[in-house]
């Protein structure tokens, strides 16, 4: 539902569709119609219907969401970020999942030359990402919060907010 979407929008819609589908069983039983129903008002309804066709997937297959990156990728409506943000932060996975922020931060940090909206670029900054993911997966997943952190507070699209950063010391857009 965050796809392209506020969080601040996205909350009463969100709580209203767990109340009318609780849990992965009950969407993939659901009706299409229903589907789209309950997700009237958000837009992209692509993404409700790639919902609605992972939760029978999943359902089909005993009801657990897979743990690994590479699992997930192969479910309806399930990109990169989806998947590495998924296996991090629900299973702890040593996993790099690079949105937006992320990539700008990484960008930014260790190599200002990649452009993070070019194919080549984001490709080469995922890379990067995994690299310097910390060794345990309890580990990552404090490392990529505070990666989405840095890049939604401090170092953001308008602003770097050098002098704030955490990580100046190591940045080489901060440090010059």
């Amino acid at each position: 539902m965050l796809q392209q979407t506020q969080a601040a929008r996205v909350v009463a819609f969100y709580e209203r569709f767990l109340e009318r589908f609780p849990d992965v069983h009950a969407l993939a039983g659901a009706r299409p119609l229903m589907v789209r129903e309950a997700w009237a008002g958000l837009g992209y309804y692509a993404r409700a219907r790639n919902l609605h066709a992972l939760a029978r997937n999943v359902a089909a297959d005993g009801g657990e969401l897979p743990a690994e990156p590479n699992e997930l990728l192969a479910l309806p409506g399930v990109g990169p970020y989806t998947a590495h943000a998924v296996a991090t932060f629900a299973y702890e996975r040593r996993s790099a999942p690079v949105d937006t922020n992320v990539a700008r931060v990484i960008s930014r940090a260790f190599a200002p030359h990649l452009n993070p909206k070019r194919a080549r670029g984001l490709t080469k900054l995922r890379k990067l990402a995994y690299e310097i993911l910390p060794r345990t997966g309890k580990a990552a997943w404090t490392h990529n919060q505070g990666l989405m952190e840095l890049g939604a507070l401090i170092c953001t699209a308008r602003v770097a907010k050098c002098e704030e950063c955490p990580v100046r010391a190591e940045c080489i857009t901060g440090r010059s």
